[in-house]
């Protein structure tokens, strides 16, 4: 008997210890889905803010893409704004991104007001106040993605070598005649 009631407090610490043990991984699995869903948030914010920054490159330069010598080379402006919309519309989804004025809510039904913002934000902000030749680098950059990722205009058909020719071509004209 005298054992038995040695024993009876170790079984009782010893059952608390899994009480714990029980809220310590309830808890660290809560943390996990936390860390799982920010990564979620951050990603989807990264995956929307390339795809806004390359529509509005290319928008920004639009009226040289359009241009004969450009429009031969890359095909024009239109197919890669569209690109670049649908990847926004489709990395959004059904979600809606909340805002603080003067920045529209993200959502698509929203979508065209919120993409001709982040147009005029980007222009003011990143492509006239900043480096030239960096801004001009940002637009052959996303004709290159959209043209190997997206299939997009004539470059898409191109091997690497030939696109990357095509694409300094169109950096050259960028740096002569770009805004």
């Amino acid at each position: 008997m005298k054992h038995f009631a040695f024993l009876a407090p170790l079984a009782l610490v010893a059952l608390a210890g899994c009480g714990d043990n029980g809220a310590q991984e309830k808890a660290a699995a809560e943390a996990k889905a936390k860390a799982a869903e920010k990564r979620k948030a951050r990603d989807l914010q990264d995956k929307l803010a390339l795809n806004v920054r390359c529509y509005a490159a290319v928008k920004w330069q639009q009226r040289l893409l359009d241009s004969p010598l450009p429009k031969n080379i890359a095909g024009g402006a239109a197919p890669f704004l569209t690109y670049y919309r649908g990847m926004v519309e489709k990395t959004l989804g059904d979600q809606v991104i909340p805002a603080e004025p003067p920045k529209p809510e993200l959502s698509k039904a929203g979508l065209d007001t919120y993409l001709d913002w982040a147009v005029k934000d980007q222009i003011e902000t990143n492509f006239t106040k900043g480096d030239r030749a960096q801004a001009h680098a940002q637009v052959t950059t996303c004709l290159q993605s959209g043209a190997e990722f997206g299939s997009v205009g004539p470059m898409a058909k191109l091997n690497p070598a030939e696109r990357f020719g095509k694409i300094q071509q169109l950096r050259g004209l960028l740096g002569q005649l770009g805004n």
